[in-house]
């Protein structure tokens, strides 16, 4: 074996060495090709995919998924990346079932396979034990679905949000509503707020807590839960009994559809459900199936630009292919895919290091967002995202809030509600 070794190496050696002294167009003709081999070896960039496939956050994932679908497969019709010779973009993803050692070693495994990205993880316990994982890797992550204010925190430089945090969503959404209820002349006052144990619901809890003193409402009732609770009525019967204006949730889909449910039927007597980053109180396929439930509710998240053309031909696409309305988890999901395509184009390379470099560099304003351009500041936060206050009214979501924004106006007190 060793003297086969001797014999091959003069030959590898020359060819090397004839490939270093010739230029590319002269290799692809030496060949037996044209220029077009050389450029073969940019022609995919691979983007990494981390969500919750299986388990509790299946749905929730499923419509992310589907955004990120759609806006690769525009991205690779129009083109691909064109700086990079027309590069198409292929997904390579990874479930975590909502764990976190599941998450880490699939993100690992994702970049052991050359991903120049990763998009994910939606939860905000996994994202946070990615963080310094994606940071020794040097890999751009790009939160989708995670809201945690402590994500982006402690001099990362390889963390990105396109989305609101959880301090910028129960700000606007806060905001907005005491201006909704004074104007609706039913002042909030006293506020409940339920919330999944998680990091996200904490974090989303803290801040109405916080927020009380600020916007001068009183919380009555902080009730964190478990988001595989398959019974929360003793929970909402101690919100009914502190007698609040609202009562505010920040949860998933099936525990946040469980609240609604369950607290229909013991007729909480309060002027609103109001959803915070929730993720069912804006969903089509929850709006679809509980028509009479879920007229007026109300629900501060993420949503596109209604004033936007192009956004209107992505939710006329989504239709199309999915049969189903684009939930608001697509349209983070998507306008992630957008902000990556941008940098790519400007980094001209798959390269990570330049890929970071030009993600931090981001000013895009082609984009379907309620909000300016999306741009970063140094922890890698979107610096102009703002989520809009929904309602749905006549069956689907639509904004009632910032005005800036608003489709209609909203309805409040919601009599189903008071009553």
């Amino acid at each position: 074996m060793e003297s086969d070794e001797r014999e091959r190496r003069p030959a590898a050696l020359s060819r090397r060495g004839f490939v270093k002294t010739m230029g590319a167009t002269a290799v692809a003709t030496a060949l037996g090709g044209a220029p077009a081999l050389v450029r073969a070896q940019a022609r995919e960039v691979k983007v990494g995919i981390l969500l919750p496939v299986t388990g509790p956050l299946a749905l929730e994932a499923q419509f992310s998924q589907n955004g990120l679908d759609l806006a690769a497969e525009e991205i690779n019709a129009a083109g691909g990346i064109k700086a990079m010779g027309g590069a198409k973009l292929v997904m390579l993803k990874g479930d975590t079932q909502n764990k976190v050692e599941l998450g880490k070693s699939e993100a690992s495994r994702l970049i052991d396979q050359g991903v120049s990205v990763i998009i994910g993880p939606f939860s905000s316990l996994v994202a946070f034990s990615l963080r310094q994982d994606m940071e020794k890797a040097r890999t751009p992550l790009m939160l989708l679905g995670s809201v945690a204010d402590n994500l982006t925190e402690g001099g990362l430089k390889y963390v990105f949000r396109v989305q609101p945090n959880g301090k910028a969503m129960a700000t606007v959404t806060m905001t907005n509503l005491a201006e909704m209820a004074k104007s609706a002349g039913a002042p909030l006052k006293r506020v409940a707020m339920m919330h999944e144990d998680g990091n996200f619901g904490t974090t989303m809890g803290n801040h109405v807590e916080e927020f009380a003193g600020k916007l001068g409402y009183q919380l009555v009732q902080r009730i964190p839960y478990n988001l595989r609770s398959p019974d929360l009525t003793a929970e909402l019967s101690k919100v009914k009994a502190a007698k609040p204006d609202v009562l505010m949730i920040s949860g998933y889909y099936g525990d946040g559809k469980l609240i609604a449910e369950t607290a229909a039927k013991l007729r909480m007597g309060v002027n609103a459900l109001v959803g915070l980053a929730n993720a069912a109180y804006s969903n089509p396929r929850f709006i679809g199936e509980n028509r009479e439930l879920t007229e007026h509710l109300l629900d501060g998240n993420y949503w596109h630009n209604p004033q936007s053309p192009r956004a209107k031909a992505v939710f006329e696409a989504y239709q199309k292919k999915y049969n189903t309305p684009m939930a608001s988890h697509g349209v983070m999901a998507y306008a992630n895919l957008l902000v990556v395509k941008d940098a790519l184009e400007r980094a001209a390379s798959g390269d990570r290091d330049k890929l970071r470099d030009a993600l931090a560099k981001t000013n895009l304003t082609d984009h379907i967002l309620p909000q300016d351009a999306i741009k970063f500041d140094e922890a890698g936060e979107n610096v102009n995202a703002t989520p809009a206050l929904l309602q749905v009214q006549n069956g689907r979501p639509v904004a009632v809030g910032p005005a800036r924004y608003a489709e209609s106006k909203p309805v409040y007190p919601v009599p189903k509600w008071k009553a």
